[in-house]
């Protein structure tokens, strides 16, 4: 095979993996990943904070709202108790 043949294959299997990396990026926005209700997400996040419900839903399973809560209120607690022990040393 002709390096001209191989450089154009190259060129062309690298646009085709562009171009599937972009629709699955924006399939990911359009969909996005909701695993509670954005009620219950913008009352745990005003209580703990974004990271922390965020970090929460992350390792809890998907509408399991008393997880993400429970899992959320103990990094929340291990935050401030980690800055506590700073601000005391």
């Amino acid at each position: 095979m002709p390096l001209s043949e191989q450089l154009t294959s190259a060129v062309h299997f690298a646009i085709v993996a562009f171009l599937l990396t972009g629709v699955a990026v924006m399939t990911g926005k359009v969909t996005g990943h909701h695993s509670i209700p954005w009620k219950d997400k913008a009352r745990l996040t005003g209580k703990y904070g974004r990271w922390a419900v965020n970090q929460a839903e992350a390792v809890c399973p998907e509408d399991d709202v008393t997880c993400v809560e429970r899992e959320a209120r103990r990094l929340f607690e291990a935050r401030l108790t980690r800055e506590i022990r700073r601000s005391v040393e």
